[in-house]
This record gives C-alpha cells, structure tokens and sequence, in this order.
C-alpha cells in the first residue's frame, strides 16, 4: 500500500540516483538561499491531495505536486540545467508524473546563479504503484 511516506521516498530516492550522475551529491529537498555547491538540484514535494473518497472516508486517488529546481552557474550554466532538467524529466516521466510547467528561468536571489523551475503531477489510484 503506497503512503505518503512512500511516495515521498520512492520517487525522491530514483529522482536523486538519475540526477546524482551530473550534479554528485548537491540534491535535496528543500531550496536554500546560500547553496555552495554547483550545480544544484532540488525536488520538492508541493502537496499530495486526496481527490476522490468512497462512503467510508476512504481516499482512493491522491495527486503528488512536485516542483523541482535547478541551479547552476558558469559559462555553460544555462545549457547545464537543460541537461540535468533532460535527466530529471526522465527519471520521473518513469514514474507517471508529467510536466504541467516548465523549465523556465527563474529569477533567484544570486543574479549570477541560473535557476530553472519545473512543475509535474500525477494521479495515484488505489492499487498504483510507482
């Protein structure tokens, strides 16, 4: 049975082993505003709604909201976070999400820092898996 815990760690833990391979371990869950580490990946969990309950109260469809962002700097920064944005958007095309927005620049605190945000949900039935 798929819980929010399980969600959560199922798709963070293959997210982070596809994009590891280009951003090593500068990945997370949350954003900060000082990262020293470049490039920088980050996969947060928006919200995972129930949609559709039966007579007992029992959710059987829930929908996961993910935003990730990615930040890089340099020469080359901006074809960079296409190239982790590529990787990323297969890791969790692989597990049913699609992209509702994005990537699109950002604006961030650090001008000199590139930061591209995307968007992604899907629809998680009872008997689902990931």
């Amino acid at each position: 049975m798929l819980t929010v815990k399980t969600i959560v760690e199922t798709v963070y833990e293959k997210w982070a082993e596809a994009v590891s391979e280009y951003v090593g371990d500068s990945y997370g869950m949350k954003n900060s505003g000082t990262i020293s580490n470049f490039p920088y990946a980050s996969c947060i969990f928006k919200g995972l709604p129930g949609v559709n309950w039966d007579l007992e109260g029992n959710c059987g469809v829930v929908r996961p909201t993910i935003q990730i962002d990615i930040f890089t700097t340099g020469q080359k920064d901006i074809s960079q976070a296409y190239l982790i944005d590529e990787v990323s958007d297969k890791a969790l095309e692989s597990m049913g999400f699609r992209r509702y927005s994005g990537p699109e620049p950002t604006p961030n605190i650090d001008p000199s820092v590139s930061r591209f945000k995307s968007e992604y949900e899907r629809v998680i039935g009872f008997g689902d898996s990931l």
